[in-house]
């Protein structure tokens, strides 16, 4: 079993679903003794769902992509078989046929890799709803006496970029990766202090 220490490095410089497995197993062994180990558990989680369901996202796209690429190829294959084996006569009627067909399979295919954009942004935005309540506890404790309205806008400004259609996907990731990173460590860093 790792000490907290040593769990937490990974979790800083590059963060993965296995990082968070070990970070995981060290936080239970302490045996969630207070708020901060609790928190840190939930917090850790949150982020482990978050990194595994962005990694399964990701894999999920590149198998939509190889397989649009695929179907790129086999309009190729066709309209060089159409070519190859028509008779004269029959040449342009197989080959608009079959470069109709086939055009509107590599479409299809295309649809797919669309389809993972819209998944992919309802795993971030999930992500940012958590870490919504999260940063607000957070905040609370820390700034008690700071207005409700003022704590709504400041993480609003903060998370408004997972919620931009316009922001990239790995843009949205890394701010979304950065946030759970900082709440991680200031529970941490309470467990450490404590050690």
């Amino acid at each position: 079993m790792l000490e907290l220490r040593e769990s937490i490095q990974p979790i800083l410089s590059l963060p993965t679903p296995e990082a968070l497995i070990a970070l995981h197993g060290t936080l239970l062994a302490r045996g969630g003794e207070d708020e901060n180990g609790r928190e840190a558990l939930e917090i850790a989680g949150h982020f482990y769902h978050y990194l595994s369901d962005l990694q399964s996202k990701l894999t999920s796209r590149s198998f939509s992509e190889l397989a649009s690429m695929l179907d790129i190829g086999a309009v190729g294959a066709v309209a060089l078989e159409n070519l190859i084996d028509s008779e004269p006569e029959k040449l342009w009627k197989r080959l608009i046929l079959g470069g109709v067909a086939e055009g509107l399979m590599v479409a299809a295919s295309r649809q797919y890799v669309k389809g993972w954009a819209v998944e992919t942004g309802l795993v971030h935005s999930q992500a940012s709803w958590y870490l919504t309540e999260a940063l607000w506890r957070l905040s609370s404790e820390m700034q008690p006496d700071l207005q409700p309205e003022k704590r709504w806008q400041a993480i609003q400004e903060l998370l408004a970029p997972t919620r931009d259609p316009d922001v990239p996907a790995p843009e949205k990731a890394v701010l979304l990766g950065r946030v759970f990173q900082i709440l991680l460590l200031v529970y941490l860093t309470r467990l450490l202090t404590r050690d």
